[in-house]
């Protein structure tokens, strides 16, 4: 699974890149810790999940951001982290395909990471 690790926060980046670089099958493939242009990023590097800070950017509206996100031919899928609660909410009206609270073990993620990759179509 190719995954894009947008936040910025330096040790939350660093976090999961520490819990994804063991991880059979995942290749972190690119790093951002910033809203704009990350949808052209995305559309370049081809990946397949985003793991996307929802506090990576008070200037941008992020539910704007996962809008452009989804017009990216191939989109990935998005997995949204947040401290606040009222996010899970926005995030999953905005289509994103699962929530995490920061508040939770960082090992919650891979099992979600895991039943999006069972789940993802054949190529």
């Amino acid at each position: 699974m190719r995954v894009f690790i947008a936040s910025s926060d330096q040790m939350f980046r660093l976090a999961l890149l520490l819990l994804l670089e063991s991880e059979p099958g995942m290749a972190v493939i690119g790093v951002t810790d910033r809203a704009e242009g990350l949808a052209a990023l995305l559309g370049i590097s081809k990946s397949e999940v985003l793991l996307l800070d929802y506090e990576i950017d008070k200037q941008e509206l992020m539910v704007g951001v996962i809008d452009e996100i989804h017009a990216i031919d191939n989109s990935p899928k998005i997995v949204v982290f947040s401290i606040d609660p009222h996010v899970e909410t926005l995030s999953t009206t905005a289509g994103v395909e699962v929530f995490i609270s920061k508040t939770v073990p960082p090992d919650a993620l891979l099992p979600k990471l895991r039943e999006l990759l069972s789940a993802r179509s054949p190529e």
